[in-house]
């Protein structure tokens, strides 16, 4: 039996997307154009350090903002009131907040100290006030004659601290955490092996949902790709899952059925959803429900897949003009912006999955950057 390799996938497309296939727009020298109430932005980060701000309703790039530190994975959050943006940079190693109106850095939290150099997997995320940033990262005490793995560590930092932002608080973490979400209510999630839900003032995490050791009945374990935080339009922290599904306890793979599959926790009401969607047919590397009607899913890498996940069916597929890694809605649901890859976001009708408009970033591919949908508040 074939078998599919998602991370095989992830790396191989990374590669491969080197270079540019749109013509680049100019950036904009006006790094002080201020954004406006009642329209939607979308935000990513380029390799050429860059963040690209786009205003929905005209298409095109507002501002373009220079980084400071170093380029990395281009893992970025918006804060919750729409204003600033704070970018995982530093090769792994920092978290640096810009205030999108100046495109001022006016935050810089470093993961490192003394002799102990830290790095995080797109694992961080914001309170819901904005007033705190929650990060977990991996410590490896750099020795004279040796490496010492250290348990990766939960840190929370304050967002007014500036640019030698200090951890106020930390406690031991779980292995392989990637992303993080903050629920309405303040709850934390964190994904690894499992689905954590972390109680920063008890210093603890606990299983909201099985993964890798799930115990569902005639199934193999779960594969999970989840590095881009994405979820925040939907109201949602999902992470999508391949599987094998049997028949019977005898787990033949020549009688097994590949399945897609999603664990779904609802950021409003922290109900948590796993269940097969569909069949597995094609790779996908990020997935969201439709911000209005959850039954619906839209999955992306080299197609764009609506699914029906209640009959477990696909609704429709289109093929791109080439790979995107990132989804995202507007907020009023009316439109799907695919990034990552190349310079460009494509724009898509969610109803039809007819192309609406590619628009076209600065020179610089996006690589692995995350795709942010905000309004100002």
């Amino acid at each position: 039996m074939k078998k599919v390799s998602i991370l095989t996938s992830l790396v191989l497309s990374i590669f491969i997307s080197g270079c540019s296939l749109t013509q680049p727009t100019t950036p904009t020298n006006d790094t002080q154009k201020k954004l406006e109430k009642n329209r939607d932005y979308l935000a990513t980060v380029s390799r050429k350090n860059e963040l690209h701000i786009v205003d929905s309703t005209t298409n095109k790039v507002l501002k373009t903002c220079k980084l400071q530190g170093d380029y990395m994975s281009g893992g970025m959050m918006i804060s919750p009131d729409g204003t600033k943006a704070y970018v995982l940079q530093d090769t792994w190693g920092a978290i640096y907040g810009y205030d999108l109106n100046s495109c001022e850095n006016f935050f810089r939290a470093k993961l490192s100290y003394d002799n102990v150099r830290a790095m995080s997997i797109f694992s961080f995320t914001l309170s819901t006030d904005g007033k705190k940033l929650y990060t977990i990262s991996n410590p490896t005490q750099m020795l004279n004659d040796r490496y010492k793995v250290l348990d990766p560590v939960f840190k929370t930092f304050s967002t007014a601290d500036g640019l030698e932002a200090k951890p106020v608080d930390s406690f031991k973490a779980p292995r392989q955490i990637t992303v993080m979400a903050t629920a309405d209510d303040g709850t934390l999630y964190a994904s690894g092996s499992n689905i954590y839900k972390i109680d920063p003032e008890k210093k603890e995490f606990t299983i909201a949902a099985k993964l890798r050791n799930w115990d569902k009945v005639n199934y193999s374990s779960a594969d999970v790709l989840a590095m881009w935080p994405i979820g925040n339009v939907s109201k949602e922290f999902l992470l999508m899952y391949t599987a094998a599904k049997f028949p019977n306890d005898k787990m033949d793979m020549n009688e097994a059925q590949l399945v897609w599959g999603a664990t779904r926790v609802d950021l409003k009401t922290n109900e948590i959803v796993q269940e097969d969607f569909a069949p597995l047919e094609s790779v996908m590397f990020t997935g969201m429900t439709h911000p209005k009607d959850t039954n619906l899913l839209y999955g992306v890498l080299t197609d764009l897949t609506k699914f029906d996940r209640k009959n477990q069916k696909v609704l429709k597929r289109v093929y791109l003009d080439h790979s995107y890694y990132c989804i995202n809605f507007a907020t009023d649901a009316s439109k799907i912006y695919l990034g990552g890859t190349f310079n460009d976001i494509a724009v898509y009708n969610p109803d039809t999955l007819e192309k609406i408009e590619t628009i076209k970033l600065p020179e610089g591919d996006v690589g692995a950057g995350t795709l942010q949908v905000f309004r100002i508040k």
